[in-house]
């Protein structure tokens, strides 16, 4: 069956999975550089807490500013050009296919990074309220 006749509910839950699954990589991904990086220094987990902090600010405001529109054109969704090294493995990972969801339909690129960042912050969040770093 092809994405344009699914329903709207089965689409807007495809997206949505893709995008948690999106945020989620990309704040392990971030996580495991940052503690890479905090291994150089005698505090790891709190060199840690502040690049996720930094890191989780900016990917919000790349996001953001993807997401802002030009002219008035821009107010409508467009697909997709190509498909990124993150998409790949977020298409791999995703549950959509087992769910029989339709594949291929993405949030927007910056709608992905805004929600990438809110997931570092939170990670960032956590490691301050739950570890106490």
């Amino acid at each position: 069956m092809s994405t344009d006749r699914m329903s709207p509910v089965a689409v807007f839950l495809s997206k949505t999975i893709d995008g948690v699954v999106y945020a989620v990589i990309t704040a392990g991904a971030a996580s495991l550089v940052g503690l890479a990086v905090g291994a150089l220094f005698a505090e790891p987990l709190v060199v840690l807490k502040y690049l996720l902090f930094v890191g989780g600010f900016l990917q919000v405001g790349v996001g953001i500013a993807q997401l802002w529109p030009s002219d008035p054109s821009d107010v409508r969704e467009s697909a997709p050009d190509e498909v990124s090294r993150t998409q790949r493995v977020v298409d791999r990972l995703s549950p959509t296919r087992c769910l029989g969801l339709p594949v291929g339909r993405y949030f927007a690129l910056g709608t992905k990074r805004f929600l990438s960042g809110l997931a570092i912050l939170l990670v960032s969040f956590g490691l301050e309220a739950v570890l106490g770093v």
